[in-house]
């Protein structure tokens, strides 16, 4: 299981714990993504991380973000205790918004969070 999982991630892995895997910009877009995951049951669309959204939430919210032509990146956990191994996302990046709207929209959205950062480059949160 941990095995087919670092595949999935692949290059996305950026540290390695005793219990879990890190990574950082996994994507819609690509075969590496977080719909693949979670049809191969390595979480499930209501996992969540802390207070942070759903898996399920980041899914959708990343789904419109591509219909805007925005690209979406998740950063976040897979937790490999083999009793109860899930994959948790706790942070997203969204580049290329240039409209106001869809900035209220990611707020909203990522409401809560512990860490937000909004320029002309990025819209970014991070749930602890």
């Amino acid at each position: 299981m941990i095995q087919r999982i670092e595949e999935i991630l692949g290059t996305t892995i950026s540290e390695y714990t005793p219990n879990a895997i890190k990574f950082h910009g996994l994507s819609l877009e690509s075969l590496e993504s977080l719909e693949q995951i979670v049809k191969e049951g390595y979480t499930t669309t209501s996992a969540s991380f802390n207070a942070a959204p759903s898996v399920g939430l980041f899914i959708e919210f990343g789904q419109r973000c591509q219909e805007k032509g925005l690209i979406v990146n998740f950063d976040g956990v897979a937790f490999t205790n083999a009793e109860n191994s899930n994959l948790v996302v706790d942070a997203i990046t969204v580049i290329g918004v240039e409209d106001l709207d869809f900035v209220g929209e990611f707020v909203q959205f990522v409401w809560g969070c512990d860490e937000l950062e909004i320029n002309s480059q990025k819209l970014y949160a991070w749930w602890d």
